[in-house]
C-alpha cells in the first residue's frame, strides 16, 4: 500500500502461495544485520563456552583469549558464508519451479529454508558415519554438513525471535531489543552453556577425570563477556566493512543493485574476503617469524668461540668439521660431552671418553659434502671401534635432547659415539617444510654408515641403534617409510627409541593402532611412559627391538591438521585416559585448543624432571637401558637420575 506522501510503507507484497510464510517482518530489519551475520553472531557466542573446556595441556588467560577469539571468529565467518550459501540455494530453486526473482525473504521464510537445509545435511551426516580408515574427501563431506546443520541451526534462532507476533513483534521496543547484536550473543553463549554444563554432568556421572587444573585462570564471566566481545563484535565490523566493499565492486562490474536476486553470492564474496584477508596477514606474520626465528638461531654462543680440546669431537683442531660455521645448537650439543672423570665417578667403574659427531647444516653446501665430511670423521675418530654407535636425528632447530645422550655415555662407561646430522636451524613446529630434507639427509648417511659396517668382521662391529625425538623422530622413521623395520635391519640398526613421534609421522599412526605394552611380531612396541616398562610381561620386554615412546596427553604426538576436519581416534575410540572427560571434538575449536597445548607441551623447569607432556626427561635413563638394552644395576641407574637433574641445572645456568 502507498502512503500519501507516495512513499512504500515498507510492507513486503508476496505471492499468495507464500502468504502463511512471509506475512510479518519486512527486510527493513535487516538493514543493519542480514539474516547470516545474526547466524554467525549466534554460533560465534556459542563457541565461547565450548572453547573454555580443558583438552591436553594446561592454559594462560592469554592462550585462552587466542583460543576463544580466533574459534569465535571462524565460527562466525564459516557460519555466515554457510548460511548464506543455503539461502542463496533457495533463490536458485525458487526460480527453477517459477517463482519471481525479488521475493523479499522474510522471517518465516528464512526459518523454513533454515530448518529444511539442517535436517538436509543432518541425513547427509547420517549416511556417512565416521570411518577410522576413511579417506579424506568422505571425512570432508560429512564434517562440511555437519557445519551446515549448524549454520542452519543458528540462523533458526533469531529466525525464530523474528517470527514472533504481538508485543514482541519487530514494531514494538521489546521486540526490537530481542533483535540486538547483544541479545543474539546471549541466546548463543546460554546455548553453548548449557551443552558444556551437560557435557560435564555426563563425565562426572561416568566417574572421568574433569582435569579442572588444565582450566585458564580466567573466570566465566570474563570468559563469557570480554572474550565474546573480542571473538565475535570485532570479526562483524570487519566483515561488514569487507561486505560493502565487495557490493559496491559487484554493482560497478555487473550494474546491479547488491541487494537483488544475487544479493547471496555478493555476501558470500565479503565474507571470503575475509577470510583471504585473514588467511594473508597470518601468512605474512608467519613469513617474518621463520625469517628471524631462523637468523637467531644462526647466531653461535659468544660463550663458545672457542672449539673443543677433545679429538673425539666434531669441531676440535683435529676435526675436519669447522667450529665457526656450527651454529648454536650443534656447539651446545658438543661442548656439554661427559668426560671421563664424570662418568667413572657416577657409575662407580672405569670408563673412557666417549665420541661425539655433529654436522651442522652449514658445514657443507651440500647434502653429498655433508655425508662425506660425517664419513671422514667416523674415520678420523674411529667411532666403528666403539661398541655402541647411535644414529641421531635431531629437532628442527638442530637440538639433541642433552639428558638422552648423557644417559647413554653413563650406561655404555663412555664406549660409544654418537653421529648427528642437522637439516633445520629452525624450530620444530617451524620446520616441516624440511622433512624431506631430513628424511633423504638421513636415509644417505645411514646408508653410507651400514656399508662401512658390513666391510668389517663380525666381530668388530659396533652395535647400531637409532635415535631421534620430536620431528627428529619423524625424520628418522621417514628414512624407512615404505620399509619398515625389514629397512631399519637392512641399515644395520638392531634397537631403536623415538620419544614423541609427531602424529604426521606414518610410523606413529601405525603404531596408534597396537596394544600399547604389547609388542608386535616385528618388534615395535608403543609405550606411555617409561614406567611401564617393568610392568610389561617378559616375553614382550625380550622382543621389544624399536619403542615408540609418547605420553598421553604429549599434544605434539596427536596434533594434525585432519583435526579440522574430522574427529581423532583419542577423542574417539580409543580415548586417552589423559583427555578430559567432558571434551568433545568440535571444529575449528580443538584444533585451536590442540596447537596452543603443541605450544605449551614443553613447558619445563631446569633440574625439575616430569613425565608429561612432550618433556621426557624423567623418562630416558629407564627408557634408554630398556630401548638400547644397556644393563646396569639399581643404583647406578639412581646416580643416573641424580647426575642428570644437576646437568639439567648446570645447563639452565649456562643458556637458561
Amino acid at each position: 500500500m502507498a502512503r500519501p506522501d507516495g512513499e512504500h510503507d515498507g510492507t513486503v507484497r508476496s505471492p499468495r502461495v507464500l502468504a502463511p510464510l512471509v506475512q510479518v517482518p519486512s527486510p527493513a530489519l535487516y538493514r543493519r544485520l542480514t539474516p547470516s551475520q545474526r547466524a554467525g553472531i549466534v554460533a560465534a557466542a556459542t563457541t565461547v563456552p565450548l572453547s573454555l573446556v580443558p583438552l591436553l595441556r594446561p592454559r594462560s588467560w592469554l592462550d585462552q583469549g587466542v583460543i576463544t577469539g580466533l574459534s569465535s571468529a571462524a565460527s562466525y565467518a564459516l557460519t555466515a558464508a554457510l548460511h548464506d550459501v543455503v539461502l542463496g540455494a533457495s533463490d536458485s530453486a525458487l526460480r527453477l519451479v517459477g517463482r519471481p526473482d525479488g521475493i523479499a525473504r522474510t522471517a518465516r521464510a528464512t526459518l523454513v529454508v533454515d530448518l529444511c537445509g539442517a535436517a538436509a545435511s543432518a541425513v547427509v551426516q547420517a549416511a556417512l558415519p565416521r570411518r577410522v580408515d576413511e579417506s579424506v574427501r568422505r571425512a570432508l563431506v560429512r564434517t562440511g554438513a555437519r557445519m551446515v546443520t549448524g549454520a542452519c541451526l543458528s540462523g533458526a534462532v533469531p529466525g525464530l525471535v523474528d517470527a514472533l507476533p504481538g508485543r514482541l513483534g519487530p514494531d514494538r521496543l521489546s521486540g526490537r531489543a530481542l533483535r540486538t547484536v547483544p541479545a543474539a550473543a546471549a541466546v548463543g553463549a546460554l546455548i553453548g552453556g548449557a551443552v558444556h554444563e551437560l557435557r560435564e554432568r555426563r563425565a562426572g556421572a561416568a566417574g572421568l577425570d574433569l582435569f579442572p587444573e588444565r582450566r585458564a585462570p580466567v573466570g566465566p564471566a570474563l570468559d563469557g563477556g570480554v572474550l565474546v566481545v573480542l571473538g565475535a563484535l570485532a570479526p562483524i565490523w570487519v566483515e561488514r566493512g569487507l561486505s560493502r566493499f565487495a557490493a559496491a565492486g559487484y554493482r560497478r562490474l555487473t550494474g546491479l543493485p547488491p541487494d537483488g536476486p544475487l544479493r547471496h553470492r555478493v555476501s558470500v564474496l565479503g565474507h571470503g574476503s575475509e577470510a583471504l584477508a585473514l588467511a594473508g596477514g597470518l601468512y605474512a606474520f608467519g613469513a617474518l617469524v621463520y625469517r628471524r626465528t631462523e637468523a637467531r638461531q644462526g647466531v653461535p654462543d659468544v660463550a663458545l668461540n672457542d672449539p673443543p680440546t677433545q679429538p673425539g669431537l666434531s669441531g676440535s683442531v683435529a676435526s675436519a668439521v669447522d667450529w665457526q660455521l656450527l651454529t648454536r645448537e650443534p656447539r651446545r650439543h658438543l661442548a656439554r660431552v661427559r668426560p671421563v672423570e664424570t662418568i667413572s665417578a657416577v657409575m662407580g667403574e672405569p670408563a673412557t671418553d666417549p665420541i661425539r659427531l655433529y654436522v651442522g647444516l652449514t658445514s657443507a653446501p651440500t647434502l653429498a659434502a655433508r655425508v662425506d665430511l660425517a664419513m671422514q670423521e667416523i674415520a678420523r675418530t674411529r667411532a666403528l671401534d666403539r661398541s655402541l654407535l647411535v644414529l641421531c636425528s635431531p629437532t628442527g632447530s638442530g637440538y639433541v635432547n642433552h639428558a638422552v645422550s648423557a644417559a647413554w655415555e653413563y650406561l655404555t662407561r663412555g664406549d660409544c659415539a654418537s653421529l648427528t646430522l642437522q637439516y633445520s636451524r629452525r624450530p620444530s613446529p617451524m620446520s616441516l617444510d624440511r622433512v624431506d630434507d631430513g628424511r633423504e639427509q638421513n636415509r644417505a648417511i645411514w646408508q653410507a654408515v651400514a656399508a662401512e659396517v658390513l666391510r668389517r668382521e663380525p666381530g668388530r662391529r659396533p652395535r647400531v641403534v637409532l635415535f631421534g625425538e620430536s620431528l627428529g623422530a619423524h625424520t628418522s622413521q621417514d628414512a624407512f617409510l615404505h620399509t619398515g623395520t625389514d629397512g631399519l635391519r637392512r641399515t644395520m640398526v638392531d634397537r631403536a627409541l623415538w620419544l614423541g613421534t609427531p602424529y604426521a609421522s606414518a610410523w606413529s599412526r601405525a603404531a596408534d593402532s597396537l596394544e600399547q605394552g604389547r609388542t608386535s611380531p616385528d618388534g615395535l612396541l608403543r609405550l606411555a611412559s617409561a614406567a611401564e616398562i617393568d610392568r610389561l610381561d617378559p616375553q614382550d620386554a625380550h622382543a621389544a627391538r624399536y619403542v615408540l615412546l609418547a605420553h598421553d596427553d604429549d599434544a605434539v604426538a596427536l596434533f594434525s591438521p585432519e583435526l579440522l576436519i574430522r574427529e581423532p581416534a583419542w577423542l574417539a575410540e580409543r580415548r586417552r585416559p589423559a583427555v578430559p572427560g567432558q571434551a568433545r571434538w568440535s571444529t575449528p575449536v580443538t584444533f585451536l585448543q590442540s596447537a596452543v597445548d603443541v605450544k605449551n607441551a614443553n613447558n619445563t623447569v631446569f633440574g625439575e624432571f616430569g613425565a608429561a607432556g612432550h618433556d621426557y626427561r624423567a623418562d630416558v635413563a629407564r627408557a634408554v637401558r630398556f630401548a638400547f638394552g644397556l644393563p646396569c644395576s639399581p643404583g647406578q641407574l639412581a646416580a643416573i637420575e641424580v647426575a642428570l637433574r644437576n646437568e639439567d641445572r648446570e645447563r639452565a645456568a649456562l643458556w637458561g
